[in-house]
Formats: structure tokens, sequence, C-alpha cells
């Protein structure tokens, strides 16, 4: 029975330790895949991105509709609403 008792308040502690432990790592490694996928996305995404800037019809589109840029010739027209 002593030994019993002896054995039971060397461990516990840490035995509890070893849980806590765990259970935060548990946490972290859920947040650390959660974050994996996101950047995978950001990654397939940036990659598609890369993709399109190596085309010149996207390079147009975005020197159009970002830049306001026109083609020689071209007249800009440009619809505001009420209020803007």
């Amino acid at each position: 029975m002593v030994l019993f008792t002896f054995a039971l308040f060397f461990f516990a502690p840490r035995f509890s330790a070893k849980v806590a432990e765990y259970v935060r790592f548990s946490r972290e490694l859920e947040e650390l895949t959660r974050r994996e996928a996101e950047l995978r996305t950001q990654i397939a995404y940036l990659a598609k991105e890369r993709q399109y800037l190596e085309e010149d019809w996207y390079i147009e589109k975005l020197a159009r509709e970002k830049l306001h840029l026109v083609k020689p010739g071209e007249i800009l027209v440009r619809v505001v609403r009420p209020g803007e």
C-alpha cells in the first residue's frame, strides 16, 4: 500500500504534465494543418496567376482594368453611378 501511494504521488504529476503537453501539441498540430491547407491554396492561386502573367491577353486586361489604359484611337468610357 505504501509503495502504491508513493508511486501515485511520484508519477501522477509527471503523467498529468505529459497529458497537458499532448493536448497542447494536438492543438498546435491542428492549427499547423489548417495553416498548411491555407498556404497550399494560396500557392495554387499564385501559380495560376503566374501562368496568366505570361500571357499577353492577361497583361492587356490588367492594363485596361487597373491602369485604365487604352489603345491609340480608342476612347475610354467610364460609367459613374450616383453616389460614387
